[in-house]
Order: structure tokens, then sequence, then C-alpha cells
């Protein structure tokens, strides 16, 4: 879903630079270093395309209803949403570098928390109490328009479901191995 989807770019980024921990620190510059050029990598690889892919094919669910269709969702939207996604991922790595370089470990982790927070909250309140009933919709938008119900439960058989399963491994299983990897790295430094 668009909206939750900047807020777990910038939680994922910032728990990439909270594994690279030690090793992060000791790099002089945040932005050009294996584990900034690595994440930024992951977001326009595994991260982006997912969420490009669920606008293409679910366009109503992954805007959480507020468009109907395709006709609803702006060319514009479009062409910035990626780089929205992959600023606010930076920015997440960045703020999580700067509190790690300043020995504030509470307030790096903090980002992810925060960030994770926030999107669970549009996820599961939203914006006006509908969240959860529009993250479980199985209709479209003009079924969501028109008021049409659906059992909840529709849900883990939908489409959307079956699609978020696939696209989400495509994602986390590289997400994952980066994180292990840098977390394995710093136990040896």
């Amino acid at each position: 879903m668009l909206q939750p989807d900047l807020l777990f770019s910038y939680g994922l980024s910032s728990g990439l630079a909270i594994a690279a921990g030690k090793k992060l620190k000791s790099e002089g510059c945040p932005w050009v270093n294996k584990y900034f050029i690595t994440t930024v990598l992951w977001l326009s690889v595994c991260f982006v395309p997912q969420v490009l892919y669920l606008l293409w094919r679910f366009p109503a669910w992954e805007s959480m209803f507020v468009a109907k269709d395709y006709s609803d969702i702006p060319a514009w939207l479009v062409a910035v949403y990626p780089i929205a996604i992959l600023v606010l991922g930076a920015l997440g790595f960045y703020v999580t570098y700067f509190f790690l370089v300043r020995d504030k470990p509470f307030a790096a982790v903090a980002q992810v928390i925060w960030s994770f927070g926030a999107a669970v909250f549009l996820v599961t309140i939203g914006w006006d109490g509908t969240g959860y009933k529009r993250l479980l919709y199985v209709g479209t938008g003009a079924d969501w328009i028109n008021g049409v119900t659906y059992p909840f439960t529709d849900f883990f058989a939908s489409p959307v479901f079956f699609t978020l399963l696939w696209l989400q491994s495509l994602a986390l299983i590289p997400y994952g191995f980066i994180f292990v990897k840098w977390v394995r790295e710093n136990k040896s430094a």
C-alpha cells in the first residue's frame, strides 16, 4: 500500500544501518560506502519494483482504495513515487547513521520502531479508522465505493494475498541475507 510503503522504506533502511552498526560508524561518509550503496540497490532492485507491480496489478488496493482504478492515479504520482521511496530509504539510513556515530543506539533503534509503528497504524487504523478494512478488502475500487462487503477471510484466498506472499519473499529474503551478513561482520569487528 502506497502510504505505509514509504514508512517501511524508511524503517527497513534504518534496520540495515543498524545491522551495519560498528562497521558503518568507521566509514568516513554516510553516502559513499558499501552499506549505503547496498541499501539503495536493495531498495531499487527489490523493494520499489514490488510496490510498482502491486500498483499496476491492484491499483485500488495499493492506494488503499483512494483510487478506484488506473484513471484515478495521476501519471506524475507513478513517476515520483519510486523517487520518494528511495529518498525516504536514504533518509532512514542517514538518520540512523547519524545516531550511531554519536553513540545513541536507542535513538537509532527508535527510527525502526517509529516508522514501523506508523506504518502499522496506517494499515490497521488508517486516516479514517478503516485501515484494516482497506487492507483486507478483496473487491475492486468500484466495489469499495459502492459499499459492497466481503468477509475479511476472503482476503487470505485472494490474488492480492498470494501476490503479496511471493513479492514480499522477493524483497525480504535478500534483505534478510544482507542484514545477517552485516550483523556477522559486526561481530567479527
